[in-house]
Protein backbone atom coordinates (compact mmCIF):
# COMPACT_ATOMS: atom_id res chain seq x y z
CA UNK A 1 0.00 0.00 0.00
CA UNK A 2 1.57 3.32 -1.24
CA UNK A 3 0.93 6.14 1.81
CA UNK A 4 1.79 8.98 -0.44
CA UNK A 5 4.06 9.96 -3.16
CA UNK A 6 7.18 12.07 -2.47
CA UNK A 7 6.66 15.48 -2.24
CA UNK A 8 8.59 17.09 -5.62
CA UNK A 9 6.70 14.23 -7.38
CA UNK A 10 3.28 14.74 -6.03
CA UNK A 11 3.61 18.34 -6.30
CA UNK A 12 4.97 18.48 -9.69
CA UNK A 13 2.22 16.19 -11.06
CA UNK A 14 -0.58 18.23 -9.41
CA UNK A 15 0.79 21.63 -10.66
CA UNK A 16 0.01 20.12 -13.88
CA UNK A 17 -3.47 19.82 -13.24
CA UNK A 18 -3.62 23.08 -11.81
CA UNK A 19 -2.48 24.47 -14.62
CA UNK A 20 -5.35 22.93 -17.00
CA UNK A 21 -7.89 24.92 -17.81
CA UNK A 22 -10.65 22.13 -18.93
CA UNK A 23 -14.08 24.14 -19.02
CA UNK A 24 -15.38 20.45 -20.29
CA UNK A 25 -14.40 19.68 -16.07
CA UNK A 26 -17.20 19.30 -13.78
CA UNK A 27 -16.81 21.58 -10.82
CA UNK A 28 -17.06 21.18 -7.27
CA UNK A 29 -18.54 24.66 -5.25
CA UNK A 30 -16.76 25.33 -2.21
CA UNK A 31 -16.26 28.62 0.54
CA UNK A 32 -12.59 29.08 1.08
CA UNK A 33 -10.37 31.97 2.43
CA UNK A 34 -14.14 33.86 2.49
CA UNK A 35 -14.67 33.09 -1.12
CA UNK A 36 -17.26 31.16 -2.89
CA UNK A 37 -15.13 29.36 -5.36
CA UNK A 38 -15.99 26.65 -8.24
CA UNK A 39 -13.02 23.69 -8.22
CA UNK A 40 -12.11 22.16 -11.41
CA UNK A 41 -12.55 17.68 -10.08
CA UNK A 42 -9.88 15.92 -11.11
CA UNK A 43 -9.06 11.97 -11.34
CA UNK A 44 -5.59 11.17 -9.53
CA UNK A 45 -3.69 7.92 -8.53
CA UNK A 46 -5.12 6.47 -5.09
CA UNK A 47 -1.05 6.39 -4.20
CA UNK A 48 -0.62 9.90 -4.58
CA UNK A 49 -1.87 11.95 -1.73
CA UNK A 50 -0.89 12.25 2.01
CA UNK A 51 -3.37 12.13 5.21
CA UNK A 52 -3.33 15.38 7.09
CA UNK A 53 -1.56 14.70 10.37
CA UNK A 54 -3.12 17.30 12.07
CA UNK A 55 -6.65 16.20 11.31
CA UNK A 56 -8.71 17.07 13.96
CA UNK A 57 -10.51 14.11 14.18
CA UNK A 58 -7.00 11.75 14.85
CA UNK A 59 -6.11 14.08 17.61
CA UNK A 60 -7.34 11.88 20.57
CA UNK A 61 -6.18 8.86 18.91
CA UNK A 62 -2.56 9.93 18.36
CA UNK A 63 -2.08 11.16 21.68
CA UNK A 64 -3.14 7.63 22.82
CA UNK A 65 -1.31 5.91 20.76
CA UNK A 66 1.98 8.44 21.79
CA UNK A 67 1.14 7.43 25.43
CA UNK A 68 0.96 3.89 24.74
CA UNK A 69 4.21 3.91 22.72
CA UNK A 70 6.47 6.29 24.01
CA UNK A 71 9.26 4.01 24.22
CA UNK A 72 9.45 3.56 20.45
CA UNK A 73 7.63 7.09 19.20
CA UNK A 74 9.05 10.76 20.56
CA UNK A 75 6.24 12.92 21.48
CA UNK A 76 6.02 15.03 18.41
CA UNK A 77 6.28 12.14 16.01
CA UNK A 78 2.86 12.92 14.09
CA UNK A 79 4.42 16.42 14.17
CA UNK A 80 7.86 16.63 13.09
CA UNK A 81 7.53 15.69 9.72
CA UNK A 82 4.08 14.73 7.42
CA UNK A 83 6.20 13.63 4.98
CA UNK A 84 7.70 10.38 6.76
CA UNK A 85 5.96 7.23 5.35
CA UNK A 86 5.98 5.32 9.04
CA UNK A 87 3.76 8.92 10.40
CA UNK A 88 1.69 8.15 7.49
CA UNK A 89 1.32 4.49 7.94
CA UNK A 90 0.47 4.56 11.77
CA UNK A 91 -2.02 7.63 10.66
CA UNK A 92 -3.55 5.38 8.35
CA UNK A 93 -4.12 2.62 10.87
CA UNK A 94 -5.54 5.43 13.24
CA UNK A 95 -8.01 6.36 10.70
CA UNK A 96 -8.88 2.70 10.27
CA UNK A 97 -9.99 2.50 13.70
CA UNK A 98 -12.46 5.16 12.96
CA UNK A 99 -13.94 3.65 10.02
CA UNK A 100 -16.99 2.51 12.05
CA UNK A 101 -19.48 -0.56 12.39
CA UNK A 102 -22.79 -1.97 11.31
CA UNK A 103 -24.75 0.68 9.63
CA UNK A 104 -22.39 3.44 9.45
CA UNK A 105 -19.29 1.27 8.45
CA UNK A 106 -17.82 3.32 6.16
CA UNK A 107 -15.99 0.27 4.45
CA UNK A 108 -19.65 -1.53 4.22
CA UNK A 109 -20.96 1.49 2.45
CA UNK A 110 -18.66 1.59 -0.09
CA UNK A 111 -18.65 -1.63 -1.47
CA UNK A 112 -21.48 -1.22 -3.69
CA UNK A 113 -21.07 2.23 -4.35
CA UNK A 114 -19.02 4.75 -6.31
CA UNK A 115 -17.22 8.07 -4.70
CA UNK A 116 -20.04 10.74 -4.34
CA UNK A 117 -17.97 14.04 -3.32
CA UNK A 118 -14.16 14.46 -3.97
CA UNK A 119 -11.73 14.74 -1.20
CA UNK A 120 -10.34 18.10 -0.58
CA UNK A 121 -6.47 18.23 -1.13
CA UNK A 122 -3.85 21.03 -0.31
CA UNK A 123 -1.55 22.47 -2.83
CA UNK A 124 0.90 19.83 -1.87
CA UNK A 125 -1.37 16.79 -1.93
CA UNK A 126 -2.38 16.79 1.48
CA UNK A 127 -5.86 15.57 2.55
CA UNK A 128 -7.62 18.28 4.17
CA UNK A 129 -11.41 16.69 4.00
CA UNK A 130 -11.60 13.16 3.15
CA UNK A 131 -8.94 11.38 5.17
CA UNK A 132 -11.13 8.44 6.39
CA UNK A 133 -12.75 8.07 2.78
CA UNK A 134 -9.37 7.71 1.17
CA UNK A 135 -8.46 4.82 3.93
CA UNK A 136 -11.65 3.29 3.15
CA UNK A 137 -10.82 2.88 -0.42
CA UNK A 138 -6.66 2.23 0.49
CA UNK A 139 -7.96 -0.74 2.45
CA UNK A 140 -11.10 -2.16 -0.31
CA UNK A 141 -8.08 -1.55 -3.01
CA UNK A 142 -6.14 -3.46 -0.52
CA UNK A 143 -8.42 -6.63 0.07
CA UNK A 144 -9.01 -7.08 -3.71
CA UNK A 145 -7.78 -4.99 -6.49
CA UNK A 146 -9.41 -6.47 -9.22
CA UNK A 147 -13.34 -6.29 -7.32
CA UNK A 148 -12.21 -2.31 -6.58
CA UNK A 149 -10.54 -1.08 -9.28
CA UNK A 150 -12.76 1.96 -9.65
CA UNK A 151 -10.95 3.28 -6.80
CA UNK A 152 -7.19 3.10 -8.20
CA UNK A 153 -8.17 7.02 -9.40
CA UNK A 154 -10.22 9.18 -7.07
CA UNK A 155 -11.93 12.49 -7.46
CA UNK A 156 -10.05 15.45 -5.93
CA UNK A 157 -10.11 19.34 -5.56
CA UNK A 158 -6.88 21.45 -5.05
CA UNK A 159 -6.57 24.14 -2.82
CA UNK A 160 -4.55 27.52 -4.21
CA UNK A 161 -1.64 28.14 -1.82
CA UNK A 162 -2.53 29.12 1.24
CA UNK A 163 -1.74 29.31 5.26
CA UNK A 164 -2.65 26.83 7.95
CA UNK A 165 -4.90 28.54 9.72
CA UNK A 166 -6.94 28.40 6.77
CA UNK A 167 -6.65 24.73 6.36
CA UNK A 168 -7.80 24.74 10.42
CA UNK A 169 -10.96 27.26 9.93
CA UNK A 170 -12.07 24.91 6.50
CA UNK A 171 -11.97 21.95 8.16
CA UNK A 172 -13.91 23.40 11.20
CA UNK A 173 -16.24 25.11 8.70
CA UNK A 174 -17.36 21.86 7.11
CA UNK A 175 -17.21 20.23 10.17
CA UNK A 176 -20.21 22.45 11.02
CA UNK A 177 -22.32 22.74 7.61
CA UNK A 178 -22.02 19.40 6.99
CA UNK A 179 -23.14 16.31 9.21
CA UNK A 180 -19.51 15.60 9.75
CA UNK A 181 -20.26 16.63 13.02
CA UNK A 182 -21.28 13.12 14.06
CA UNK A 183 -18.36 11.65 13.13
CA UNK A 184 -16.15 13.73 15.87
CA UNK A 185 -16.68 11.93 19.06
CA UNK A 186 -16.73 14.30 22.14
CA UNK A 187 -13.33 13.72 22.77
CA UNK A 188 -11.28 13.84 19.41
CA UNK A 189 -12.95 17.36 19.14
CA UNK A 190 -11.76 18.23 23.12
CA UNK A 191 -8.14 17.26 21.59
CA UNK A 192 -8.56 19.19 18.70
CA UNK A 193 -9.42 21.89 20.34
CA UNK A 194 -6.71 22.04 22.95
CA UNK A 195 -4.09 21.53 20.23
CA UNK A 196 -4.72 24.39 18.30
CA UNK A 197 -5.72 26.52 21.84
CA UNK A 198 -2.05 25.05 23.16
CA UNK A 199 0.39 24.58 19.90
CA UNK A 200 -1.22 26.80 17.23
CA UNK A 201 -2.17 29.34 19.59
CA UNK A 202 -5.73 30.37 18.90
CA UNK A 203 -7.62 32.15 21.49
CA UNK A 204 -10.76 30.98 22.96
CA UNK A 205 -12.24 33.85 21.27
CA UNK A 206 -11.47 32.71 17.56
CA UNK A 207 -11.76 29.06 18.62
CA UNK A 208 -15.30 29.89 19.73
CA UNK A 209 -15.94 31.91 16.32
CA UNK A 210 -14.55 29.55 13.79
CA UNK A 211 -16.55 26.47 15.43
CA UNK A 212 -19.62 28.08 15.43
CA UNK A 213 -19.71 28.06 19.65
CA UNK A 214 -19.56 30.33 22.35
CA UNK A 215 -16.47 30.75 25.08
CA UNK A 216 -18.29 29.38 27.74
CA UNK A 217 -18.84 26.04 25.61
CA UNK A 218 -15.22 26.28 24.32
CA UNK A 219 -13.81 26.77 28.07
CA UNK A 220 -15.74 23.56 29.32
CA UNK A 221 -14.83 21.37 26.60
CA UNK A 222 -11.35 21.95 27.50
CA UNK A 223 -12.16 22.09 31.32
CA UNK A 224 -13.89 18.79 31.06
CA UNK A 225 -10.93 17.25 29.25
CA UNK A 226 -8.66 17.98 32.04
CA UNK A 227 -10.68 16.24 34.18
CA UNK A 228 -10.53 12.91 31.81
CA UNK A 229 -7.00 13.16 31.46
CA UNK A 230 -6.40 13.70 35.84
CA UNK A 231 -8.73 10.62 35.55
CA UNK A 232 -6.63 8.74 33.32
CA UNK A 233 -2.98 9.28 34.67
CA UNK A 234 -4.81 8.36 38.34
CA UNK A 235 -5.64 5.06 36.56
CA UNK A 236 -2.37 4.57 35.03
CA UNK A 237 -3.57 5.24 31.33
CA UNK A 238 -2.39 8.95 30.44
CA UNK A 239 -3.81 9.73 27.01
CA UNK A 240 -5.86 6.34 26.75
CA UNK A 241 -8.84 8.32 25.49
CA UNK A 242 -10.36 5.31 24.28
CA UNK A 243 -10.89 3.98 27.50
CA UNK A 244 -13.96 7.44 28.56
CA UNK A 245 -15.25 7.47 24.55
CA UNK A 246 -18.73 6.43 26.33
CA UNK A 247 -18.31 8.51 29.50
CA UNK A 248 -19.00 11.88 28.52
CA UNK A 249 -21.75 12.75 30.32
CA UNK A 250 -20.14 10.83 33.61
CA UNK A 251 -17.17 13.71 33.15
CA UNK A 252 -19.85 16.97 32.48
CA UNK A 253 -21.74 15.55 35.73
CA UNK A 254 -18.10 14.98 38.00
CA UNK A 255 -16.79 18.71 36.75
CA UNK A 256 -20.11 20.40 37.63
CA UNK A 257 -20.48 18.48 41.06
CA UNK A 258 -16.89 18.66 41.97
CA UNK A 259 -17.27 22.14 41.55
CA UNK A 260 -19.62 22.40 44.33
CA UNK A 261 -17.47 20.91 46.93
CA UNK A 262 -15.40 23.41 48.36
CA UNK A 263 -13.64 22.00 51.38
CA UNK A 264 -10.44 20.59 49.82
CA UNK A 265 -10.23 16.92 51.92
CA UNK A 266 -13.79 16.50 51.04
CA UNK A 267 -13.36 17.45 47.35
CA UNK A 268 -10.02 15.18 47.03
CA UNK A 269 -12.69 12.35 48.61
CA UNK A 270 -15.62 13.09 46.15
CA UNK A 271 -12.77 12.92 43.25
CA UNK A 272 -11.49 9.44 44.59
CA UNK A 273 -15.00 8.30 44.78
CA UNK A 274 -16.40 9.23 41.04
CA UNK A 275 -12.81 8.04 40.10
CA UNK A 276 -13.88 4.44 41.27
CA UNK A 277 -17.45 4.78 40.18
CA UNK A 278 -16.14 5.74 36.62
CA UNK A 279 -13.58 2.85 36.56
CA UNK A 280 -15.39 0.15 37.54
CA UNK A 281 -16.26 -2.39 34.88
CA UNK A 282 -19.62 -4.05 36.13
CA UNK A 283 -20.87 -0.87 38.12
CA UNK A 284 -20.49 2.08 36.60
CA UNK A 285 -23.02 1.65 33.82
CA UNK A 286 -25.49 1.54 37.00
CA UNK A 287 -23.71 3.86 39.09
CA UNK A 288 -22.27 6.47 36.72
CA UNK A 289 -25.56 8.07 36.80
CA UNK A 290 -25.17 8.69 40.64
CA UNK A 291 -22.53 10.97 40.56
CA UNK A 292 -24.09 14.14 41.30
CA UNK A 293 -25.53 11.87 44.47
CA UNK A 294 -22.74 11.20 45.81
CA UNK A 295 -22.02 14.90 45.98
CA UNK A 296 -25.58 15.82 47.66
CA UNK A 297 -24.86 12.74 50.24
CA UNK A 298 -21.06 13.45 50.58
CA UNK A 299 -21.19 13.81 54.34
CA UNK A 300 -22.80 10.44 55.19
CA UNK A 301 -21.14 8.50 52.48
CA UNK A 302 -17.72 10.47 54.18
CA UNK A 303 -19.47 8.58 57.96
CA UNK A 304 -20.05 5.42 56.54
CA UNK A 305 -16.28 4.70 54.74
CA UNK A 306 -14.98 5.61 57.78
CA UNK A 307 -16.71 3.24 59.65
CA UNK A 308 -16.80 0.69 57.35
CA UNK A 309 -13.10 0.84 55.34
CA UNK A 310 -10.10 -0.81 57.04
CA UNK A 311 -8.09 2.50 57.11
CA UNK A 312 -4.48 2.71 58.51
CA UNK A 313 -3.30 6.22 59.38
CA UNK A 314 0.25 4.55 58.93
CA UNK A 315 -0.29 4.52 55.16
CA UNK A 316 2.20 6.49 53.07
CA UNK A 317 0.04 9.35 50.98
CA UNK A 318 -0.18 8.14 47.34
CA UNK A 319 1.04 11.16 45.07
CA UNK A 320 -2.12 10.99 43.15
CA UNK A 321 -3.98 12.44 46.12
CA UNK A 322 -2.44 16.16 47.44
CA UNK A 323 -3.89 17.72 50.13
CA UNK A 324 -3.37 21.52 49.99
CA UNK A 325 0.04 22.72 52.27
CA UNK A 326 0.50 19.17 53.24
CA UNK A 327 -1.37 19.55 56.56
CA UNK A 328 -2.77 16.28 58.43
CA UNK A 329 -6.82 15.97 57.52
CA UNK A 330 -9.06 14.15 59.87
CA UNK A 331 -10.16 12.56 56.11
CA UNK A 332 -6.28 12.05 55.16
CA UNK A 333 -6.61 8.48 56.26
CA UNK A 334 -9.99 7.41 54.23
CA UNK A 335 -8.16 9.48 50.81
CA UNK A 336 -5.30 7.21 51.35
CA UNK A 337 -7.65 3.81 51.32
CA UNK A 338 -9.82 5.26 48.80
CA UNK A 339 -6.53 5.64 46.85
CA UNK A 340 -6.39 1.84 47.16
CA UNK A 341 -7.89 -0.04 44.55
CA UNK A 342 -8.66 -3.38 46.72
CA UNK A 343 -11.03 -1.09 48.10
CA UNK A 344 -13.10 -0.55 45.18
CA UNK A 345 -15.82 -3.08 45.89
CA UNK A 346 -16.78 -1.95 49.36
CA UNK A 347 -16.57 2.06 48.20
CA UNK A 348 -19.37 1.35 45.46
CA UNK A 349 -21.28 -0.79 47.62
CA UNK A 350 -21.19 1.83 50.57
CA UNK A 351 -21.78 4.37 48.06
CA UNK A 352 -24.77 2.61 46.46
CA UNK A 353 -26.46 1.51 49.67
CA UNK A 354 -26.42 5.17 50.70
CA UNK A 355 -28.18 6.63 47.55
CA UNK A 356 -30.62 3.40 47.65
CA UNK A 357 -31.25 5.04 51.76
CA UNK A 358 -31.14 8.13 51.16
CA UNK A 359 -34.03 7.63 48.00
CA UNK A 360 -36.19 5.47 50.53
CA UNK A 361 -35.73 8.36 52.67
CA UNK A 362 -37.25 10.94 50.51
CA UNK A 363 -39.91 8.22 49.38
CA UNK A 364 -41.56 7.72 52.99
CA UNK A 365 -40.97 11.39 53.87
CA UNK A 366 -43.54 12.68 50.52
CA UNK A 367 -45.93 9.51 51.74
CA UNK A 368 -45.84 10.77 55.49
CA UNK A 369 -47.02 14.13 53.94
CA UNK A 370 -49.09 12.92 51.81
CA UNK A 371 -52.44 13.43 53.77
CA UNK A 372 -51.64 17.00 54.24
CA UNK A 373 -50.57 17.86 50.45
CA UNK A 374 -54.18 16.34 49.82
CA UNK A 375 -55.87 19.07 52.38
CA UNK A 376 -53.75 21.66 51.36
CA UNK A 377 -55.29 20.84 47.51
CA UNK A 378 -58.51 20.62 48.60
CA UNK A 379 -58.28 24.01 50.46
CA UNK A 380 -57.16 25.68 48.04
CA UNK A 381 -60.14 24.24 44.95
CA UNK A 382 -62.46 25.72 47.90
CA UNK A 383 -60.97 29.32 48.08
CA UNK A 384 -61.35 29.38 44.60
CA UNK A 385 -64.63 28.02 44.67
CA UNK A 386 -65.47 31.29 46.80
CA UNK A 387 -64.10 33.47 44.53
CA UNK A 388 -65.80 32.44 41.74
CA UNK A 389 -69.34 32.46 43.83
CA UNK A 390 -71.87 34.75 42.18
CA UNK A 391 -75.12 35.53 40.77
CA UNK A 392 -75.23 33.27 37.84
CA UNK A 393 -73.64 30.10 39.35
CA UNK A 394 -75.44 27.23 38.91
CA UNK A 395 -75.80 25.89 42.48
CA UNK A 396 -77.51 22.87 42.06
CA UNK A 397 -75.52 19.71 43.49
CA UNK A 398 -73.43 21.98 45.73
CA UNK A 399 -75.35 21.43 48.88
CA UNK A 400 -75.08 17.83 48.64
CA UNK A 401 -70.83 17.72 48.21
CA UNK A 402 -70.93 20.41 51.46
CA UNK A 403 -72.39 17.96 53.58
CA UNK A 404 -69.73 15.21 52.27
CA UNK A 405 -67.13 17.80 53.13
CA UNK A 406 -68.46 18.52 56.59
CA UNK A 407 -68.39 14.50 56.90
CA UNK A 408 -64.95 13.97 55.51
CA UNK A 409 -63.67 16.92 57.98
CA UNK A 410 -65.03 15.79 60.57
CA UNK A 411 -63.49 11.82 60.13
CA UNK A 412 -60.21 13.49 59.22
CA UNK A 413 -60.53 15.63 63.05
CA UNK A 414 -61.47 12.02 64.29
CA UNK A 415 -58.20 10.28 62.55
CA UNK A 416 -56.11 13.17 64.05
CA UNK A 417 -56.78 13.20 67.83
CA UNK A 418 -56.71 9.48 67.68
CA UNK A 419 -53.18 9.60 66.59
CA UNK A 420 -52.68 12.37 68.87
CA UNK A 421 -53.55 10.09 71.90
Amino acid sequence: MEFGWPLPKRTSYLEELRKVDDPKKPRYPLVFQGDRQFYPIHKIPIGLPKYRLANGRTQASQESFLSKNSAQYPIDFFERDEENVQAQREQHNLLRELLGTNEKNIIKFFRDKDQIEPLILTHTGFVVNGNRRLCTFRELLNEDENEYQKFQHIEVIILDPCEEKDIDELEARLQIDTDIRADYNWISEACMLRNRHTKHGYTIDRLASIYGKSNSQIEDILDTLHHVDMYLENQGKSKQYEAVNKQEFAFKQLKKSRNKVKDPDKKAVFTSIAYTLLSNPTESGRLWGAIPAVEDNLDRIIAVLQDELDISKDIEMDDDIKLLDDEQSELESLIIALSDKDNSEQVIEVVDDVIREQKETERESKNQKYVLTQINKANTLLKNAIIGFGNETDTSGILPQLNELELSTAKLRELLDHANH
